[in-house]
């Protein structure tokens, strides 16, 4: 019998580590369920307990559990600082059922309940933990506790609740625990436990909850798990099983709502389902992602509740069947082999679709409604003029519980013509829209920038749209990322953009646009990244006479990437053009935290995140980075006609990674105030007509791995330093015909400055370079006649030794 308990649960560090986000919120309400339940068991308790009495701690009772806490060190946190929380109620001679984390039987005076979950506490579980033999409930998760498993079924006859997740716990997993006749639920996740589980008999009638995930676990899945009849659900994700999980039997379980086996590389699973009644399966839920299957199992087509089913990153090939749309809202079967799938009838709902990376062919499959659809990276043709954005409805219920973000990704398909039209009016709530990497052509559709006024991102990139963008942007525009770069568009950047005042990035690169540089876009208060690579921009590059005059306005304050190259810029640079850039700036007392919420740069809606991808000229090597992080700080004004001198201003931008200059017609002196670029990694100045001497404070910069300086008309000794050793030839080679010194080879001498303010002595005169070789045809003449002249003596005086010798005999 379980006995009632006066013990207030920690509902938060109870709360179980689910593996997907769509079966989280379905485990979360089972749990608080659970716990809840638990909760007024106890409050009842208490209650009687107040009308007749209760009685004292048992002094074995207390005496074991003071042994524990004499076993046990309390470990500070990484993040809260030392622990504070060091059970200071745990006092020889009170009462233990007053002591933080304990409760005990009404009547008896047994500790029932032990809830020491998320104290820092660290070491071995002590066996005086054994004399503790009422338990019902143990909490002891997210701590950093070691060694074996500290309790065994068989010695705590009432247990309803054992949690032991997030520890170190090593060894096996006790059998007793699934033959335990009270016990309910089980966590052990999130351990280092090895080894097989033991097949076992008896199993128990009440356990419902069992998750051993995140473990190092080994052998089979035992077979008697399909016996355990209480059974709702059951995790096993992040192990390293083998064999094959057959699901058959787990099928007659009615209770059953969920297998998850996620990350068991060698686990395969089979089920035909052909001899069994799955008529009255409760199974909602499969998980078996990154595993080894190669095909479907059968039996899943019979099981009449399944709506998440997530079966990615298999090896599973073949068609997919049609009874994979029947009930399903959430589906993942990314990163297979499949090639063919039919399109779902017109009643099917479904919240989630993820096809992505597959070899699907064909036609598009749409549903009549859904929430997120992924398709891209496959071969698929066509869209279904028909269906093309309709489906994005606006779910009632989703909607309110701002669950839901609309969006569709077909990137990276074999997709061609025009963009098919659609009304995209304010009930489709479309967010993202992903169509790069195919062969569409025409021009871009007017309503996805009017029409779809809830879109937050547009991905166009790589295809061969056409024409002019239609400047018809929607009043209440909420675009945050908008890619339209390696396409063919004309024309005039659309005016109407400045109404998008969430804009975060934008990527036209590599198109035709011709245009003066967009001075008004320096008012969004959200651009992070602007990108006009490749295009027929023209004209100076100014800023506006208010922040000439006010160096606090904003503009361009929150941009950490600028790309401009290709373009037809041409005139000096503002020398304050790059003051207003103040994002740029990084400061001991000032953190990239000040501009951004995230690290990186991002679309975001809801759940979702789109992270935004860039090209980047970065070390001689145009690179694409698919993962922009906001600590990434870049300036590319290469390929265009810009003159004058360097603005002095740039130095301020210590943040800054990356600065492309090169290929312009920038004359006078390298700027000395670029020592300051504390974090630069690549510096490009090349194919310039920059003159004087190199500073000796880039020397200095230690950061700086790679530089460009070739193609100008610089002179003098080439500054030594730790970075400037690591430079080749070709970092100082073309033009520059007064340049020496290492690495080239006109007067290398390898000598190290430690800073650019040391005191050094002025250098000796140098001679010209005919000088140089006559002192040189001087020194080897004079060590010439000196060689044969003692030969000379040498053979003299062997002469003379020989004629003395002879008249002495």
């Amino acid at each position: 019998m379980i006995h009632a308990s006066r013990l207030l649960l920690d509902l938060p560090a109870a709360m179980p580590r689910t593996t997907t986000h769509h079966t989280s919120f379905l485990l979360q309400v089972i749990t608080l369920g659970f716990l809840v339940e638990i909760q007024l068991l106890a409050h009842r308790s208490h209650a009687m307990s107040a009308d007749a009495g209760t009685a004292p701690c048992r002094g074995d009772q207390a005496a074991a559990l003071l042994a524990v806490k004499r076993s046990l060190s309390f470990t500070g946190s990484a993040t809260s600082g030392p622990a504070t929380t060091t059970l200071p109620s745990w006092r020889e001679g009170t009462d233990c059922c007053r002591w933080e984390g304990v409760g005990c039987d009404n009547v008896t005076g047994m500790v029932t309940a032990l809830n020491l979950a998320s104290r820092n506490l660290a070491g071995a579980v002590p066996d005086y933990i054994r004399n503790l033999t009422a338990l019902e409930v143990v909490l002891l998760g997210s701590n950093k506790l070691t060694g074996p498993v500290p309790l065994d079924a068989h010695m705590f006859p009432y247990l309803a609740e054992v949690d032991l997740s997030n520890n170190s716990f090593w060894g096996t997993v006790p059998a007793s625990f699934f033959t335990q006749p009270t016990l309910q639920r089980l966590c052990l996740n999130m351990n280092r436990l090895s080894g097989a589980i033991e097949e076992f008999q008896n199993p128990s009638a009440t356990l419902t909850y069992v998750d051993l995930s995140s473990n190092q676990l080994t052998g089979a899945i035992p077979t008697s798990f399909a016996y355990l009849t209480a059974l709702q659900i059951l995790q096993l994700d992040h192990n390293n099983f083998t064999g094959t999980l057959d699901l058959n039997p787990f099928v007659r379980l009615k209770n059953l709502t969920m297998i998850s086996a996620s990350y068991n590389p060698l686990l395969s699973a089979s089920g035909d389902g052909s001899k069994i009644d799955a008529s009255n399966s409760s199974i909602t839920s499969l998980n078996l992602a990154y595993c080894n299957l190669t095909r479907l199992p059968r039996v899943l087509g019979y099981l009449p509740e399944l709506g998440n089913l997530d079966l990615s990153c298999n090896q599973i090939q073949g068609e997919i069947p049609q009874w994979i749309w029947t009930n399903m809202s959430s589906l993942n079967l990314s990163h297979n082999l499949f090639t063919t799938v039919g399109q779902p009838p017109h009643y099917v709902n479904i919240i989630y679709i993820d096809l992505s990376f597959n070899m699907l062919r064909g036609a598009v499959p749409f549903p009549s409604n859904g929430d997120r659809l992924d398709y891209s990276n496959n071969k698929f043709s066509s869209i279904p003029q028909s269906s093309f954005l309709r489906f994005i409805q606006i779910n009632p219920l989703l909607e309110r519980s701002g669950l839901t973000t609309y969006s569709i990704n077909l990137a990276n398909n074999e997709l061609s013509g025009p963009i098919p039209y659609s009304e995209c009016r304010e009930q489709y709530a479309l967010r993202m829209l992903d169509l790069s990497g195919n062969n569409l052509s025409g021009s871009v559709p007017p309503y996805l920038l009017k029409g779809c006024g809830q879109l937050i991102m547009l991905n166009l990139r790589g295809n061969h749209l056409g024409g002019t963008w239609p400047d018809e942007t929607s009043e209440s525009c909420q675009l945050q990322l908008i890619d339209l770069h390696g396409n063919h568009i004309q024309g005039r950047l659309p005016r109407s953009l400045a109404r998008c005042q969430y804009l975060i990035a934008l990527d036209i690169g590599g198109n035709h646009f011709e245009d003066s540089f967009p001075i008004w876009m320096g008012q969004l208060p959200q651009l992070r990244l602007l990108i006009l690579r490749n295009n027929n921009f023209h004209g100076p590059v100014s800023i506006p006479p208010l922040v000439e005059k006010n160096s606090t306005a904003d503009y361009f304050s929150r941009v950490r990437i600028i790309d401009l190259a290709g373009n037809h810029f041409n005139g000096d640079l503002p020398p304050d053009f790059f003051k207003s850039f103040k994002s740029m700036v990084w400061g001991p007392n000032r953190t990239i935290a000040e501009y951004d919420d995230y690290t990186t740069v991002s679309a975001k809606q809801g759940f979702i995140s789109y992270l935004v991808a860039v090209d980047v000229a970065m070390k001689q090597q145009y690179m694409r980075v698919s993962k922009v992080s906001t600590d990434l700080v870049v300036i590319d004004l290469s390929s265009n006609r810009f003159s004058g001198f360097i603005p002095r201003s740039i130095s301020n931008l210590t943040s800054l990674h990356v600065v492309n200059l090169s290929s312009n017609a920038f004359g006078g002196k390298i700027p000395r105030e670029l020592g300051q670029l504390v974090r630069i990694e690549s510096l490009d100045l090349s194919w310039n007509h920059l003159v004087g001497e190199i500073p000796q404070e880039l020397a200095t910069v230690t950061t700086l791995a790679w530089l460009n300086l070739s193609y100008n008309d610089l002179s003098g000794r080439i500054p030594s330093g730790s970075q400037f050793s690591t430079f080749t030839g070709s970092s100082f080679q073309g033009g520059n015909k007064g340049l020496y010194g290492c690495p080239l080879l006109v007067k290398c001498n390898l000598t190290f400055v430690t800073s650019p303010s040391s005191s050094l002595p002025p250098p000796a005169r140098e001679g010209s370079p005919f000088e140089d070789i006559m002192l040189w045809l001087f020194v080897g003449v004079g060590f010439g006649v000196g060689f044969a002249l003692t030969i000379v003596l040498q053979v003299v005086c062997s002469g003379r030794r020989e004629k003395i010798a002879r008249i002495a005999r």
